[in-house]
Order: structure tokens, then C-alpha cells, then sequence
């Protein structure tokens, strides 16, 4: 049996509710409307406020990208200067007279910078990992988890 909706007496009111969600640097076009009605000229300067940290956002991301970078370089330029004085240390104990202890040298030089190569690896994979996964949270609609 279904339930029937109780009739609305006379004297009662209905309450509406609504509410609006935008996401970005811009409200939208009815807001910004609303705001040039509120006090002239703020719409262009809301606007303007907007390409301003955009513009302020690419030049960070630049610089970052620029650091990156050159880091990247110096580690790759660094470890090739650690392997290859580990190896010619190494040659040089060995033709010494010393082959164990070169041997030794030798290895834990190598060892060291295969070392720090998977772990650099490891270590940009998860982080490669983490944005996509922001992203994906980002493009997710309001509410949903």
C-alpha cells in the first residue's frame, strides 16, 4: 500500500534551497555580472586578478621544471664521476698488488651508484604516480570520493 503525501494546510510554506559550486579562477558569468552591478569596474579587475596568477603560475612551473632539470643533470654528471674514479681507483690497488682490496673497491663503487639508480627510479615512478592520482581527484565531480 503506498503512502499518500499529507496535504499542505493553508498557512504552510514551502522553503527552496539552492545551492551554486564553481571550481577555477573565474566565477561565472552571472557572478561576475553581479559584481560589476555591485561596484563598476570589478569584473575586469577580478578578470585581470586571474591572468595574473595564471601568468605567475606557468613562470613557477618553468623555474621548476628549469631545476628539475639541471639537478637531474648534476646527479647524472655526478655519478659518472663517482663510478669512473671508483674504477680507476680500483684499477690502480689492483695492478698494485692488492686485488682483493681493489676488487673490493671496484664493486662497492659500482654497487653504490646502482644503488642510488633504482632508488632514483623507485622514487620518480611514485611520484609520477601521486599527480596522476591528484588529477584523477581533481576531474572527479563534487560529492563523490
Amino acid at each position: 500500500m503506498a503512502n499518500k503525501p499529507t496535504p499542505l494546510k493553508e498557512n504552510s510554506q514551502i522553503q527552496l534551497r539552492q545551492e551554486a559550486y564553481f571550481c577555477g579562477p573565474l566565477p561565472p558569468p552571472e557572478a561576475l555580472s553581479r559584481y560589476e552591478k555591485v561596484l563598476p569596474g570589478a569584473a575586469d579587475r577580478i578578470v585581470a586578478m586571474a591572468e595574473k596568477q595564471s601568468a605567475h603560475r606557468i613562470e613557477i612551473e618553468k623555474i621548476t621544471i628549469k631545476a628539475r632539470a639541471r639537478d637531474s643533470l648534476l646527479g647524472v654528471v655526478s655519478g659518472f664521476l663517482i663510478g669512473v674514479t671508483a674504477l680507476l681507483v680500483c684499477a690502480y690497488i689492483v695492478t698494485s698488488g692488492y686485488p682483493f682490496s681493489g676488487s673490493l673497491i671496484g664493486a662497492s663503487g659500482l654497487g653504490g651508484l646502482v644503488g642510488v639508480f633504482v632508488y632514483g627510479t623507485r622514487e620518480s615512478r611514485a611520484e609520477r604516480e601521486r599527480k596522476n592520482k591528484e588529477r584523477v581527484k581533481e576531474k572527479e565531480p563534487a560529492g563523490r570520493t
